[in-house]
């Protein structure tokens, strides 16, 4: 069996704020322990139902934030930006796919950290079904054959998981008080939720239980923006048109080439208007 991990940090047990999430903040090399801890006991989880091969896609902001010289010798590690498939690189050719320390799509209540990509991004639909960060990626692998069998991360990511994927596996490791705080579980009792998790997601794919979400084409794809000036600015993506003051809608043949499409939007909507 081939898994592949994509791995974000928003996600991720004991983290619950932004300064432990970007490089400049005081907290953020504290959040890099957490990140390797959550991917060790993945591993073991892994390891004891018989999985060999283990691709890891680093998968939060530039995308440099788990330590290669202390991950263990079995896996192989994705590192760095401007990667061409981003959050889904080296997905294509394995056998299923975990999400971990993903979080809830933008406008969430009760979730930690919830956005889409970027802060710009207000919401995404796929053929008019509003999508985050799990379902967009669950579609571009889809699209390759790969099913998700585990999301790990806070209850509200959790429960946007499984009403996308009925047959994904979630591993629950905190809950949201705010959009910056939240109810956690300890370290010893999150290590053990995730790796029961794992189990029980390889057990599920053996059994035929899980398949990949493939959104069918021609594939929709409607970006709604947090300003006026943002949609202005992805108006310079080709064929991309303006539904209203905040969204911006085209129809591509593939998910692929929608991907593309919301990933040129987001890149044009950079950066907070002046006024």
């Amino acid at each position: 069996m081939k898994a592949w991990i994509s791995i974000d940090m928003e996600g991720i047990s004991g983290i619950v704020d932004r300064e432990q999430l970007l490089p400049q903040e005081r907290l953020y090399q504290a959040s890099r322990a957490f990140m390797l801890g959550d991917l060790l006991k993945v591993m073991e989880g892994l390891r004891n139902r018989g999985v060999q091969t283990v691709t890891v896609n680093d998968a939060h902001d530039g995308m440099l934030n788990l330590p290669w010289d202390q991950l263990p010798p079995d896996i192989r590690v994705i590192l760095g930006a401007n990667k061409p498939g981003s959050m889904v690189q080296g997905a294509r050719g394995a056998d299923f796919a975990l999400l971990v320390g993903y979080h809830a799509m933008a406008g969430t209540t009760a979730a930690i950290m919830d956005h889409t990509y970027s802060g710009e991004i207000r919401r995404v639909r796929l053929n008019g079904v509003a999508v985050g960060e799990t379902g967009i990626n669950a579609a571009m692998i889809g699209e390759w054959g790969v099913p998700v069998i585990l999301v790990t991360g806070d209850r509200a990511v959790g429960e946007e998981a499984q009403a996308l994927l009925p047959w994904v596996k979630t591993a629950v490791v905190k809950d949201a008080a705010s959009r910056r705080s939240g109810v956690l579980l300890s370290r010893e009792e999150a290590g053990s939720v995730i790796r029961q998790a794992v189990e029980d997601a390889v057990d599920a794919f053996l059994a035929g239980q899980a398949r990949p979400w493939q959104v069918p084409s021609p594939v929709s794809l409607e970006v709604e923006l947090m300003t006026t000036d943002m949609v202005d600015r992805a108006l310079y993506c080709p064929y991309m048109e303006r539904v209203d003051g905040f969204t911006v809608r085209q129809t591509f043949p593939s998910m692929a080439e929608a991907f593309r499409g919301f990933y040129t939007v987001m890149v044009l909507a950079s950066g907070r208007p002046l006024y």
